[in-house]
């Protein structure tokens, strides 16, 4: 972690002097034993407590290296001092060095972000004797648990630096991110989009500083900016949505007039470093923007990004393990939930009596016809898939009424935590979950307490029951014919940190026909952009109209546009593989780090 330049004088703290001491004293009964593991170094250390940057990561670095499946919200808490919520970020576990980092945030008041400025977090290592503490990849524990504290650079007067930067001395261009020959083709209601290199600081955006300026005319028109997207790896991307809605016409971007008072010398838009990033023209000196009608027969193109899920399809995809998550994060990727099993069970067909306890299945089913018996099983009883989990016959269990843990979900907490729990307490309840989708055409019924688990969506068309509202969804989907009184677990999927797959698996997704209103004459090309990862990414497109109860190989798949001759709209088919570690060319082996889409960009003629 590069420091800047300059940053605010660090005072020690006496808690975290304290506590350093006590990572080196001996326990009370003398040295501790060998096989254990111990905390040796924190970062940011504890002379510098005060003003850590909003962008800074937390590193720990441990004796041996550490398994990262251990490392949770539960055993690595970072949350801000006196609440209960835990900051946004993720972990890195890089052998025997685990790092918080902070997601960068995009609203102005600097309120998104992992960390807030001005505010002192606390931090928590759990260890020994907490059960689910760190622990190394032979499973020794964390030889006792650690506390520390520390506090965010603050938004003072005269502005002092809130982000570490790693381009400390310049700011960065901002170019248009899609410019064709000089032109861009925009409809009356969208955003221009610019990019930039690096991040950028959200609390110096400030409306109209761009404006549209009509070549035909001495109309401008403000720009109101937004940022879409502010990431370490790949930069920023700036919404600029004009203040009014143009009429149809040709339009230059430019920089407001100083000179009529709507822009001070040079743009106020800064970079992590305090830094003023510029725009940068096209090599003409301008661009021109061809606005058109919005809905009209001038829309040329059509760009879905996955800000949100109104053109996503709920349909399900035949021979996929489950559905890709669409949703408001911006990509399109895979929601696996980290409690779905080792696999090590591998493809199970439940009929019969079944005693086991906790099955670990690669593919799981009850086949359709057959009876699965839960019977004369006490406690809990868990079933996991890591790929689809299909209930075709019927699947009964006789336990008696629930007991223990009972409903008692945690608003927010992890479902690996609270199964943990589960586990533990033995209660009578049922837990099915599945890695992919959970299917259920045939019929469940328990006598107690039932949670269903899906990553990628709960699909019922046939008969759930369970004891009287006592059974709870977690995760996309649902059915018909469920009990009326099931309720949705206020539970978290958490993801693994360590790939458990056993065997590939296929997540897929379907859109609605693009665009909303047809009108398309030729279709010209499709441009998807994502990141394969540990996996693969295949992207296809269909007509709108596809007979959803043949194969998918009949239903017109093509991998370009421009082979799909007579649809006016057409429908995206998105297909995501993540594989087993140890694969030759993985990026990154061994961690969980599964692909993503994250925009798909259609151009026709009219």
């Amino acid at each position: 972690m590069s420091p800047a330049p300059t940053r605010n004088r660090r005072t020690p703290s006496a808690s975290l002097v304290a506590w350093a001491g006590l990572l080196g004293a001996c326990s009370p009964d003398g040295p501790e034993p060998v096989r254990v593991v111990r905390l040796e170094q924190v970062r940011p250390r504890p002379e510098a407590r005060q003003g850590v940057f909003l962008n800074e990561a937390l590193v720990l670095h441990f004796s041996s290296e550490v398994d990262g499946a251990s490392v949770t919200r539960e055993s690595f808490v970072v949350r801000p001092l006196g609440e209960t919520s835990h900051a946004r970020g993720r972990f890195e576990i890089d052998g025997r060095r685990v790092s918080f980092v902070p997601d960068l945030g995009r609203a102005r008041d600097l309120s998104d972000g992992g960390f807030r400025p001005g505010t002192r977090y606390e931090v928590l290592v759990r260890g020994f004797p907490v059960p689910d503490g760190i622990r190394s990849l032979e499973g020794r524990p964390l030889a006792r648990s650690a506390r520390f504290e520390f506090e965010t650079a603050a938004l003072t007067e005269p502005r002092g630096q809130l982000f570490n930067d790693l381009t400390p001395t310049v700011g960065a261009a901002l170019r248009l991110e899609k410019e064709d020959l000089g032109h861009v083709q925009l409809k009356g209601n969208e955003s221009l989009m610019l990019v930039c290199p690096e991040p950028l600081d959200p609390s110096t955006l400030v409306d109209g500083e761009f404006v549209l300026k009509a070549e035909a005319s001495v109309e401008s028109i403000p720009l109101d900016a937004r940022l879409e997207e502010n990431s370490r790896q790949r930069g920023a991307r700036l919404a600029l949505r004009p203040q009014r809605i143009p009429a149809p016409g040709t339009y230059n971007l430019r920089l407001a007039d100083p000179g009529g008072g709507g822009r001070p010398e040079g743009l106020t838009l800064r970079d992590f470093g305090g830094n003023p990033v510029w725009y940068m023209a096209p090599p003409t000196g301008r661009v021109r923007i061809v606005v058109h009608e919005a809905g009209s027969a001038g829309d040329s193109e059509y760009v879905e990004d996955f800000i949100d899920d109104r053109m996503h399809s709920p349909l399900a995809v035949p021979d996929a393990d489950g559905s890709a998550h669409w949703s408001d994060l911006g990509v399109v990727t895979i929601r696996y939930p980290r409690i779905a099993g080792s696999g090590q069970d591998g493809a199970c067909a439940l009929q019969g009596s079944e005693t086991r306890k906790d099955i670990h299945a690669t593919r799981l089913v009850v086949p359709g016809g057959t009876n699965a018996n839960l019977v004369s099983i006490p406690g809990l009883v868990v079933l996991r898939s890591q790929g689809r989990l299909a209930v075709e016959g019927r699947l009964v269990r006789r336990a008696g009424e629930g007991a223990g843990i009972g409903t008692s979900f945690a608003p927010g907490e992890a479902s690996s935590t609270w199964l943990g729990r589960a586990l533990e307490d033995d209660p009578n309840w049922t837990v099915i979950v599945a890695g992919g989708d959970l299917v259920v055409s045939g019929e469940i019924e328990v006598d107690g307490p039932l949670l269903l688990v899906a990553g990628g969506r709960i699909r019922i068309t046939g008969r759930v029951r369970a004891q009287k509202s006592e059974l709870w969804l977690l995760g996309q989907g649902g059915g018909g014919d469920i009990d009326p009184t099931a309720s949705r677990a206020e539970l978290r999927l958490d993801p693994p940190f360590r790939n458990p797959l056993v065997e590939p698996l296929t997540f897929a997704v379907i859109s609605s026909p693009m665009p909303r209103g047809g009108g398309v004459s030729r279709w010209v090309r499709g441009e998807p952009r994502g990141e394969d990862r540990n996996g693969s990414i295949q992207i296809h497109y269909l007509p709108p109209d596809v007979s959803w109860d043949e194969p998918l190989e009949a239903w017109g798949a093509v991998e370009s546009p421009s082979d799909l001759l007579d649809a006016d709209s057409l429908r995206v088919l998105i297909h995501l593989t993540v594989v087993p570690p140890r694969t030759r060319g993985q990026e990154r082996p061994g961690l969980w780090y599964p692909p993503v889409v994250d925009q798909v960009r259609l151009t026709w003629e009219p």
